[in-house]
């Protein structure tokens, strides 16, 4: 469906371009900002792209992310370490994320994405690696007043516990790529009441993700954010393909179509909530 003129464009509020380029690049480049332009200007019109965060959340993509931010004008960054990378944490990684942040003030935007992942993890001590890296940077993010980009996966009551004792109730918080409960969503908004919102990504138009619409449904407009997480869960009708910045435009149609809301108004409104977290 073409987009009217008159609609508001769009933030992809988490993607990673570096992967993006790796499953996606044709010609093959090892340049990675001739990459993005190209890549940008074959976009759609209708896809009404705008800019993107990109994220590092391990040691080998921060270099990466940062070339992106430095040499884009439409890219921002979020760092920090992933809890299946969690042992990648340690004091020099603390320090490294620190410098970005430092180097890069206007474009580094938030730290993160951090959090828990138990999918994977089984061992009692791997769990407790992820808790406390996950931690202490709710605490860097808390001090440092940034924006704070949570990852989580079957570890909702713990990501609960440690949020509500280690974060201020106005800090800025995109809960990304959501998949939990209902209850798991109004148990955040109600913790952090004004500066929390929750991330949607393509898999809410899967046939099989009847459970994510509902909590779409009853999320309030105004505390969704709207994503890719690509190069991964790339929407209806692209599936199997790789997930990039425009196909965010899918999913705000998907929102509005859940929410019985004008698409104008959900990109309007999840334009404003991406200004609200993450200043741009």
């Amino acid at each position: 469906m073409a987009a009217p003129p008159s609609l508001a464009g769009f933030v992809d509020t988490h993607t990673h371009l570096d992967l993006i380029m790796k499953r996606m690049k044709t010609p093959p480049t090892t340049d990675a900002n001739a990459w993005y332009t190209s890549f940008k200007s074959a976009l759609p019109k209708e896809q009404m792209f705008e800019k993107a965060i990109t994220v590092g959340c391990s040691v080998d993509t921060f270099d990466a992310v940062e070339n992106f931010i430095q040499n884009q004008d439409d890219v921002y960054g979020a760092f920090g370490i992933h809890p299946l990378n969690a042992a990648d944490w340690s004091d020099e990684t603390e320090a490294r994320i620190k410098s970005i942040f430092e180097r890069n003030p206007a474009k580094a935007v938030a730290w993160g994405e951090c959090g828990l992942d138990y999918h994977y993890c089984d061992e009692p001590e791997e769990k407790s690696k992820q808790r406390d890296v996950f931690v202490r940077q709710l605490d860097i993010a808390a001090e440092l007043g940034l924006p704070l980009v949570v990852h989580t996966r079957e570890a909702e009551e713990d990501t609960l516990a440690l949020m509500s004792e280690h974060l201020p109730r106005d800090q800025r918080i995109h809960v990304h790529c959501f998949t939990s409960s209902v209850s798991m969503a109004k148990s955040l908004l109600d913790l952090f009441p004004t500066n929390l919102c929750i991330g949607f990504t393509g898999v809410i138009t899967f046939k099989n993700a009847s459970g994510v619409r509902d909590v779409v449904a009853e999320v309030p407009l105004d505390r969704i954010l709207l994503e890719t997480d690509g190069p991964y869960m790339a929407p209806t009708p692209f599936r199997g393909k790789v997930a990039h910045p425009g196909h965010v435009y899918y999913v705000a149609q998907k929102v509005s179509e859940v929410k019985g809301a004008p698409l104008e108004e959900v990109l309007a409104t999840c334009r404003a909530n991406t200004t609200r977290v993450y200043g741009i």
